[in-house]
């Protein structure tokens, strides 16, 4: 990664209406950022000229309602990523059809785009016009199964003081299938082969961050191997990726629940990382998106 001391940090916070940007520029306002929302994307461009003038840490959110935000965002990014003074990543933020339906319904808002059509034909329309800068994103963030405290531990992980301090931050997930596979995920790995504790009544109530459960699992011949076997494929590209340049990391491992294999290889590859690569300046962090799911 190229150096960034000295340099101004500016994100770009955008994405699908109702996906969470108001939710992420709060998070990164406390995490000492200057956040600007709705700034058209022209004005901006007249502040990426003079970075001198930027604070150090500043966050400026748009979204298909902001006026020329379709027009002037790509070339706002060029001017940007070409930019000695300055480093910049976009944050794109989506939800699957009925997270962004549950949302609307909830808050009772309009979506920007609202002109009397059904409104999921409104989504698939600002899909479909927005593509090209979610394309261009360095982040694409899938927020329909998150929490406000996991995207606060995802952009902390990402972008927080100490993230830039490291080379590249990991971020690893557990996750059950039957509730979506993490678009956001680079590396995804599937364990659903591996014995399942929900088939014991007395376990199925626990996870997989109890001993019970994880000597339940661990009975199962293809445990080892599966360990061995994902952690020499992550041994061996973290560095590619680290030498890429790459700024974050995301590793999915998905059971079907989300509460039991899952979790326990999710806590096996977070803490083994943390042990292969002490003092390598990662960043590494473990999460368990559905463990606290019911329908489990």
């Amino acid at each position: 990664m190229p150096n960034s001391v000295g340099k101004k940090h500016v994100l770009l916070v955008t994405g699908l209406a109702g996906a969470g940007r108001t939710t992420a520029l709060k998070i990164l306002e406390d995490a000492g950022y200057v956040v600007i929302d709705n700034m058209p994307m022209r004005l901006a461009q007249t502040l990426f000229n003079e970075p001198s003038a930027l604070p150090d840490k500043i966050a400026l959110g748009t979204n298909i309602a902001t006026d020329d935000m379709t027009t002037h965002f790509l070339p706002a990014l060029e001017d940007l990523k070409a930019s000695e003074e300055i480093v910049a990543n976009v944050i794109f933020l989506q939800a699957d059809d009925d997270v962004l339906l549950r949302r609307y319904k909830e808050t009772r808002r309009k979506h920007p785009l609202h002109d009397g059509r059904p409104v999921l034909e409104v989504i698939a329309a600002e899909r479909q016009i927005l593509d090209p800068i979610r394309q261009a994103a360095d982040t694409s963030l899938d927020t329909s199964h998150f929490k406000p405290a996991d995207l606060k531990r995802y952009l902390l992980t990402q972008f927080s003081e100490e993230s830039k301090k490291s080379d590249m931050a990991i971020f690893v997930m557990s996750f059950g299938f039957k509730h979506g596979a993490p678009k956001e995920a680079d590396l995804m790995f599937d364990v659903r082969f591996l014995r399942n504790p929900h088939y014991d009544p007395d376990l199925r109530p626990h996870t997989g961050l109890e001993k019970d459960v994880c000597a339940y699992i661990a009975e199962d011949e293809n445990l080892v191997p599966t360990q061995q076997n994902m952690m020499n494929l992550l041994k061996q590209q973290v560095p590619l990726f680290q030498k890429e340049g790459k700024a974050y990391l995301t590793v999915g491992i998905g059971c079907t629940g989300g509460k039991h294999r899952s979790v326990m290889m999710t806590e096996f590859v977070g803490k083994a990382l943390k042990q292969e690569f002490d003092g390598k300046g990662l960043n590494i962090q473990i999460h368990h998106r559905d463990i606290d799911n019911i329908a489990g």
